[in-house]
């Protein structure tokens, strides 16, 4: 897949999926066999599978119903390999992994890096700022 290409399909699931709110799109951009890393994830169970991808969506939205993301670039290789940064902007209204909603908006930045094989995304690892957020929301101090 061109890089061209990769930058699409994932501009796709910003637009569609993460912001836009189809999950079932997620179907046509994440393999069947899809593995998710996520070192801040509390959740011990592997992500696989799109319906991993809107599992965890759902849940990110029921802490910040109006998460939004906001891909600030992205870097895709001519062959399967694709970063994307964002910053991810909302308010914390709901359950966050077992916090209580704070009512607190947040900014963050993170990057997502994915391998594609016939179109479809087969691997991906996430990084955040999940100290800012926590700082954010309140749950841990920020520093002086």
């Amino acid at each position: 897949m061109s890089g061209d290409a990769n930058r699409k399909l994932f501009q796709r699931y910003f637009d569609v999926v993460a912001n836009g709110g189809n999950l079932d799109v997620a179907d046509e951009i994440f393999a069947s066999d899809y593995r998710h890393h996520d070192p801040a994830n509390p959740d011990p169970r592997p992500m696989i599978g799109a319906q991993a991808v809107k599992d965890h969506l759902t849940g990110l939205k029921g802490a910040f119903p109006d998460l939004v993301f906001d891909v600030e670039e992205m870097l895709a290789d001519d062959e399967d390999g694709i970063v994307v940064r964002w910053t991810a902007r909302g308010t914390n209204t709901g359950d966050y992994f077992g916090m209580p909603a704070t009512g607190k908006p947040i900014e963050i930045t993170g990057m997502n890096t994915w391998q594609v094989r016939d179109g479809m995304a087969v691997e991906g690892w996430v990084n955040r700022d999940d100290i800012g957020l926590l700082q954010q929301l309140g749950v841990i101090p920020s520093p002086s």
